[in-house]
């Protein structure tokens, strides 16, 4: 295998990390026929199968903060993978929903210990032109497994709520893969100097955790929401909602192909543009009352949300020491589950603010978009970088 067959060995590889970001998604389609196994069960419980997670997700990040410090990448990457592997098929052989609840929070621990991996590794074995491209096509490789990993779920789930735990196997081969073909990022030296306090982590690097924090409470408001309030309006159901949500995961996917050529055009405004893209996106989704207008806003939010996605990380990346990128993406992470967490309290900001129905929160968000496109647009032009291309401000 020459030089250019192994790289491209290697690209694959640390692509193939992106699609268990997604991993969580699987089980989606299962709780209502988990649901069914359980009567006696409550719902909110179901729900936690799914929920539990992503809220281990932040726990997860931090455990490879301090795990990269002593140990290789790759060999996070190796626990975290076997943890999702092993706590996610597990509930296929044992049915105690307390017991399916505590392998699930295990589960969550493996998915976020891989979640700023999937970044990292890319900053660590790539550069320039060619990191900027991968990072668009891991966005794209996540959405895609998104809609993968749903579909799979749906159609296990249909034979056997169990079967669709053992879905997972598909971790498989991407553990043989990542453990044969990804090569062992370089072990840079500890940071000195300006950041070292922080483990390279510089205050733009902690302004961006508050931005992405602001962010998710935002557009997570729509993935929260979309099925609630096609059902208020009686625009369509849960097949339809799903639909919806699909459409969104294409736009996310179109975006992250297309994302250095944006890149290339709007340089330190492609984040201004994705914010006023979601702008867009969100005043559709108010306006809209039928269902083909839900579609058309969905795949505006795929697209803003799939420029937002790796011009973020970017940022995050360059804005720390070089020896501190999965330092830098484990906090990232931690933020991007913070502000989900949050989303659901935009009700209380709605309601202070007068809005009322079941889109009152996106009356919120759009408008508020709008502003943040803005207040970019005019931090860039007042600062007058002279390389925006390789700005880090947010």
């Amino acid at each position: 295998m020459n030089d250019n067959q192994q790289n491209i060995v290697a690209k694959v590889a640390v692509l193939s990390v992106a699609a268990m970001l997604y991993t969580n998604n699987m089980a989606g389609p299962a709780l209502g026929a988990i649901k069914q196994a359980f009567p006696n069960v409550s719902s909110v419980t179901i729900q936690q199968i799914v929920s539990i997670p992503a809220i281990m997700m932040i726990f997860g990040s931090l455990v490879t903060a301090q795990l990269q410090r002593i140990m290789p990448k790759k060999k996070i990457l190796y626990i975290g993978i076997l943890i999702q592997i092993v706590a996610g098929i597990t509930p296929s052989f044992y049915g105690d929903m307390t017991f399916i609840l505590i392998v699930r929070t295990i589960f969550g621990l493996g998915f976020g210990m891989t979640f700023p991996l999937a970044s990292s590794l890319i900053a660590d074995l790539f550069d320039g032109k060619e990191r900027d491209t991968l990072m668009g096509y891991k966005s794209s490789v996540g959405a895609a497994a998104g809609v993968i990993f749903q579909m799979l779920g749906g159609y296990l789930a249909a034979i056997d709520w169990r079967y669709n735990f053992l879905g997972l196997l598909i971790l498989v081969p991407i553990f043989l893969l990542v453990m044969f073909r990804m090569p062992e990022p370089e072990k840079r030296p500890p940071v000195k100097g300006t950041g070292a306090n922080f483990g390279g982590l510089t205050p733009k690097t902690w302004l961006i955790y508050i931005f992405n924090i602001v962010f998710n409470i935002l557009q997570f408001s729509f993935v929260t929401n979309a099925a609630i309030v096609m059902a208020a309006t009686k625009v369509g159901g849960p097949a339809q909602a799903g639909v919806v949500l699909t459409t969104f995961t294409g736009g996310a996917f179109v975006a992250g192909i297309l994302y250095s050529r944006v890149l290339g055009l709007f340089k330190a405004y492609t984040l201004a543009l994705s914010t006023g893209v979601l702008g867009i996106a969100f005043t559709v989704l108010v306006n809209a009352d039928s269902y083909p207008l839900y579609v058309v806003g969905s795949a505006i939010f795929g697209l803003g949300f799939g420029l937002y996605n790796p011009e973020i990380t970017i940022r995050t990346i360059k804005s720390a020491h070089k020896s501190a990128a999965t330092l830098a993406m484990s906090f990232f992470v931690a933020s991007m589950g913070v502000g989900k967490f949050g989303a659901p309290f935009l009700v209380y900001a709605s309601q202070v603010l007068g809005f009322q129905g079941p889109k009152a929160t996106w009356m919120v968000v759009a408008p508020t978009f709008f502003v943040v496109c803005v207040l970019l647009i005019l931090r860039n032009v007042f600062t007058k970088s002279k390389n925006v291309a390789d700005s880090t401000a947010v």
